[in-house]
């Protein structure tokens, strides 16, 4: 009875490693076909096959053109809940609402978290144009105003290190490459208090935020920004939209625990 309650368990555990890894093959694999899933996996095609039938049955992955797969709507709802109760929506909604309501554009709140800047929510603008963002989509430290503003209130040694290990690639023509015009921005950003992202993440965005202030002084946990049409921000909109992302951002800090 031992024997057989132990390679009971070791079986499901077997079960869980696998659900795990196919699932994680889905997400990563460019073309989704069942050949990709079972090499990413070190799986045969079979056994992939039988968890990935059973996955679309409940929703976790979908199914697309004829032979090709992709995540499905339960993980996305399920990352959704994860995020959701990351901090009190009632800390982060009213400030957010009041920038959208002021700017007409999407607001974003982040967080740091294991190494990644991850979007927790979002205030979508009313315009018909917008940038939209999911909440749990992770956005890259040298590119976004989000990840910029974070790595400001970090060490020096930190933010290096992190940009090291993130890396710098050139997302568009603007986006910054180099350590030493990283450290030119950080500067920048220390003596402005918000990050602005000049299309370096996007073309024809742009985005300022500020990072929450934390409770002890030392780095911050948290962002907040603002997503605009390049087209839509003038100089001078620009700094009071700056000036207003620091309140919002000070204004959450106070309601935080």
């Amino acid at each position: 009875m031992k024997t057989e309650a132990r390679s009971e368990k070791g079986s499901n555990l077997i079960g869980v490693e696998r659900t795990a890894r196919i699932l994680s093959a889905v997400a990563d694999a460019e073309n989704g076909n069942l050949t990709e899933i079972s090499r990413r996996t070190e799986l045969n095609e079979a056994t992939v096959l039988r968890y990935l039938n059973s996955l679309a049955a409940l929703g976790y992955v979908e199914r697309f053109n004829t032979a090709q797969y992709r995540l499905g709507w339960e993980i996305f709802r399920l990352g959704q809940r994860a995020f959701s109760g990351q901090v009190p929506s009632e800390a982060i909604r009213p400030t957010m609402e009041r920038l959208m309501l002021e700017f007409n554009e999407t607001v974003n709140f982040a967080v740091h978290k294991d190494r990644s800047v991850v979007i927790l929510e979002v205030v979508e603008g009313r315009r018909a144009v917008k940038k939209v963002s999911d909440v749990g989509q992770s956005d890259p430290w040298h590119a976004s105003a989000l990840g910029k503003s974070l790595m400001a209130s970090m060490p020096d040694s930190v933010w290096r290190d992190i940009a090291a290990s993130a890396g710098l690639p050139a997302l568009t023509p603007h986006t910054i490459t180099s350590m030493k015009k990283m450290a030119a921005e950080i500067k920048e950003i220390r003596e402005l208090g918000f990050a602005v992202d000049r299309e370096e993440a996007a073309e024809e965005l742009t985005c300022v935020a500020a990072a929450v202030p934390a409770a002890n002084g030392g780095p911050s946990r948290y962002a907040l920004s603002i997503s605009f049409l390049t087209h839509r921000l003038t100089p001078e909109n620009l700094e009071h939209a700056g000036a207003q992302v620091i309140e919002g951002a000070h204004e959450i800090a106070r309601k935080l625990p």
